[in-house]
């Protein structure tokens, strides 16, 4: 149901299955022959059940279906089925009782090898469905190529650490005790309870509470900063969830201390549990994410239970200061559940809050050994300090699977995990929110792991703990894989930084490549919507990529069984809308149909685009705009759109109905035609009618109120030019605040909506302001040595301040694959199917540039070169794509000479 891996004859086939909706579920189908041997074979398949919804999949039902069909030499088909001859065991060393990596992924891997010899222990399986008769519908071969693999060794060794974490730490997973059913991941799930526990100290001791979740109170004390100076004795420790409604189903409780603790439950000091639960049963509810956080408020019933619950616990917190008190208090509130029911195994707490105490590198011998595979073995002794931590760096983003063999005595506790970044002064900058890494506990001998989960990052941070003797690597790396995309598309010139630009845009792209496009391979791996309809341009002018393409379409489309408009990551257990999305995703119809030609789709896909722009109707309001409490979202930026009615989503709304238009055109489709000229012009004018005429722009959003916001943007302008909205007279000051916006204009915040200001710079004839703002916003990114383009900019839009970005690897930043091949080599599709192509380049004060965009017909390759005012241009096309030469304004006064083979 969620994830499986196949073995045939101990050696790795796949992993899979594509992610599907469960209606229309889709299933790998693996040409298994070089695999198979003469006599006994085995298959063995590795299945993973979540239990939890994720991003990526709506899970159904712990269960798995394989078919292995036998072409005979008479050229009969004999059929294997999984039924029950086949035999079944639980595989006890992935421990199920693991908290979620991330909101977006399922639960964290930790594989303890002691549990082995105890793991298969095998049975006959249970048939519990018929395979068309299972919550599975649909049961259709997977429509995108199989991913990739390909082994990468650490690039170098880069230091070797004595660290220590001291503590204790318990992970709480609530939505687990409280709704044990439920497969979701919306954020108004309510989770208001606390826990309390009697910790005791021997001496006098200074200790840290680390804030990941909840609000803290020792004998009845608040403490913001986590920090609690105690006297020996005994304390009472509560610990409320601070925020009920939130994403992150699992919160963690660690005290940071050097001390010896001792924890015991306040109300039954022989409960194997330390601590009870105190659960306010009137907070208890649930809610999806369809009216997003920000409108949720304006249910009383909501507001209601939120701010009695806020009033209960801070009255806990401060009033109940001990145990006596505590046991008089609480009450019925009070539960006892066994530890198992509410904690999760969890080994990230050690990492994320460890400390450097010293230099490691007289504990290891030939670290370097594991990078070159040349027999050697990497040694790391034991230290009486602390643990040993092992750092490498990959040389680049990678995205993959651990892979290592290592020999140890049982139950030494092996930690790796991923970063994307280290900061110039040497700090790590951790992934906050995302488990990015496993546990793997050994057993005696041989320890031989591949892990089952993909993971990314550029710096390794292998930690052993719970060692008592050396640990011997034989071997550690990372198995790559990706979409198998290879890159047609190339790009080079005279200027070093350019290339860099684009080689950088073209790794993160692939990375960003599985059986759909995702917006990047370590936080999330999600199919976000928006982010896919960059992505499938950028993808199909470099790999040609128009399975993943088309996919990413078609899910999106599946997704309006279940919301009014196209849903904004899909499939998903999250039931969120993002309009801007629902509307790119009616644009990259037309652009999918644009880059192929294929009618067939087109024909077939149109009654979902139809309905996504008349289910976009439905929302219009008072003034004639679309309005909606949907998370309103287009850039990480200060626009005023935590509102129903936000400018940009009409403005957006507007480029879904062109790009239906023109699909009606070529489907000669002359009722839909007249609808949506007449929703388009209706619209135009209800945005026109919001004109601010005093600050010559359009205001972000309008208040339910009908108060009309004081916030001006940036984006409202450059989406008026790029869709044509705005009115003639009102052009020349939307172009000013394109080009030259006042110092209280809400500026771009990301590369992603910046890549919408870039097509309306092309559209008014500015390419070289283009290529000017790439150089500047991403020339920092290489300064400090990157591999891949950030979600934000190095202003730091989502690093908090303290990093340029959150994520370092985003595909939605990939724009210069795309445009310096359209601008600086000059190379435009004209018309749909790749018939036809413009080649007008802007040299841009470079003297040479030659690179290739891949077409359904195979490369288009293209070469300049200028010697003072001579320029000759090299083509080299397939015979049925038409070329056709244009001069441009930076041409003139050169010899230009074509040459078109």
């Amino acid at each position: 149901d969620s994830f499986y891996r196949l073995y045939i004859n101990g050696k790795w086939v796949n992993d899979g299955p594509c992610r599907s909706w469960p209606e229309h579920y889709q299933y790998d189908e693996i040409d298994v022959t070089p695999y198979i041997i003469s006599g006994i074979n085995e298959i063995k398949v590795i299945a993973r059940h979540y239990g939890t919804g994720d991003f990526h999949c709506v899970p159904q039902q712990a269960g798995l279906l394989v078919q292995l069909e036998i072409k005979l030499n008479c050229g009969k088909i004999k059929t294997i089925v999984s039924d029950g001859s086949w035999q079944v065991a639980p595989a006890k060393a992935w421990l199920s009782n693991t908290p979620k990596i991330s909101i977006q992924m399922e639960p964290a891997e930790y594989y303890d090898a002691r549990q082995e010899e105890h793991s298969y222990d095998f049975s006959n399986a249970e048939v519990l469905f018929n395979a068309y008769e299972g919550p599975w519908k649909g049961l259709n071969c997977r429509d995108v190529a199989l991913m990739d693999r390909r082994t990468v060794s650490f690039k170098s060794f880069l230091d070797a650490k004595i660290v220590k974490c001291q503590g204790l730490s318990y992970t709480f997973s609530p939505v687990r005790f409280f709704y044990p059913e439920l497969i979701e991941a919306s954020s108004h799930t309510s989770v208001g309870c606390g826990l309390a526990t009697i910790l005791t100290i021997e001496k006098k001791t200074s200790i840290t509470i680390a804030q990941e979740g909840f609000k803290y109170a020792i004998d009845g004390e608040v403490h913001p900063s986590g920090e609690y100076h105690l006297a020996a004795g005994s304390h009472l420790v509560s610990a409320f969830v601070g925020n009920v409604f939130d994403h992150i189903k699992d919160r963690s409780i660690t005290f940071l201390t050097s001390s010896s603790l001792k924890l015991e439950n306040p109300i039954d000091d022989k409960s194997e549990n330390p601590w009870c639960l105190v659960q306010f049963t009137d907070a208890a509810f649930l809610e999806d994410d369809m009216v997003f956080w920000w409108f949720i408020k304006e249910n009383k019933e909501h507001s209601n239970r939120l701010k009695k619950y806020i009033e209960q616990s801070g009255d806990f917190l401060t009033s109940i200061k001990d145990n006596k008190s505590f046991i008089k208090n609480a009450g019925e509130a009070v539960k006892l559940p066994l530890p198992a029911d509410i904690f999760a195994k969890d080994g990230y707490w050690q990492f994320r809050h460890r400390k450097e105490i010293g230099n490691g590198h007289c504990r290891v011998n030939n670290p370097e050994s594991v990078m070159h595979r040349n027999g050697e073995k990497a040694i790391v002794n034991p230290c009486a300090d602390g643990d040993i931590e092992l750092v490498y760096d990959l040389g680049e983003q990678c995205c993959g699977y651990y892979d290592f063999e290592l020999v140890a005595d049982e139950g030494v506790e092996i930690d790796i995990y991923g970063i994307e970044y280290i900061a110039p002064t040497g700090e790590m900058q951790h992934t906050i929110g995302n488990r990015n890494g496993m546990r793997y506990v050994t057993r005696k001998g041989t320890n031989s792991f591949t892990s089952l989960k993909r993971r990314s990052g550029r710096y390794i941070y292998i930690t052993l703990r719970n060692q008592k003797t050396p640990v011997q690597f034989r071997k550690i790396q990372l198995i790559e894989s990706t979409y198998p995309a290879q890159s047609v598309g190339s790009f080079s010139c005279s200027d070093e930084n350019l290339n860099k630009i684009w080689k950088i845009s073209e790794r993160t792209l692939k990375l960003c490549m599985e059986d759909v496009f995702t917006d990047c391979p370590l936080y999330e791996q999600t199919l976000w919507v928006g982010d896919a309809r960059n992505e499938s341009l950028f993808g199909y002018y470099l790999f040609n990529s128009k399975d993943i393409a088309k996919r990413c379409i078609d899910i999106a489309a599946q997704s309006l069984e279940r919301f009014p408009i196209v849903g904004c990551q899909v499939p998903s257990s999250w039931k969120c809308l993002l309009p801007g999305w629902s509307f790119l995703w009616g644009i990259s119809v037309w652009e999918y149909f644009f880059y192929t030609g294929d009618i067939k789709f087109l024909r077939n896909i149109w009654k979902d685009v139809i309905f996504n722009l008349k289910g976009a109707k439905k929302f219009l309001g008072k003034e004639g705009l679309f309005t909606a409490p949907f998370w309103n979202m287009f850039d990480w930026a200060n626009i005023d759109q935590e509102h129903k009615t936000v400018l940009h989503n009409s403005m957006f709304l507007i480029g879904a109905i062109d790009a239906a238009l023109k699909c009606a055109e070529i489907l000669d489709d002359k009722v839909h035609i007249s609808w949506l000229k007449d929703f388009r012009d209706s619209l135009c004018r209800s945005i026109n009618r919001c004109w601010n005429p005093q600050k010559k722009a359009y205001p972000d959003s309008i208040y339910d109120d009908g108060t009309v916001s004081n916030s001006v943007s940036k984006h409202t302008s450059f989406l008026s030019v790029l869709y044509d909205i705005v009115e003639s007279n009102n052009r020349i000051y939307a172009l000013r605040n394109m080009l030259h916006p006042s110092d209280d204009t809400v500026k771009v915040g990301s590369p992603f909506a910046i890549f919408y200001l870039y097509e309306a710079l092309e559209k008014i004839g500015k390419e070289d302001t283009i290529i000017e703002s790439v150089y500047k916003s991403y020339l920092p990114m290489l300064e400090v040595g990157a591999t891949t383009v950030w979600e934000s900019f190095a202003t730091g839009t989502t690093g908090n301040g303290k990093f340029p970005t959150c994520s370092h690897c985003h595909a939605w930043s990939s724009a210069p694959v795309y445009f310096f091949n359209r601008i600086i080599l000059g190379i435009r599709q004209t018309e749909a199917g790749c018939k036809a192509f413009e080649v007008s380049p802007m040299p841009n004060g470079l003297s040479w540039a030659k690179g290739t965009v891949a077409t359904i017909y195979g490369p288009i390759n293209i070469e300049w070169s200028i010697d003072e005012k001579k320029m000759d241009i090299i083509i080299t096309k397939p015979a049925c794509v038409r070329i056709d030469f244009h001069e441009n304004s930076s041409l003139e006064g050169m010899d230009v000479n074509v040459s078109i083979d």
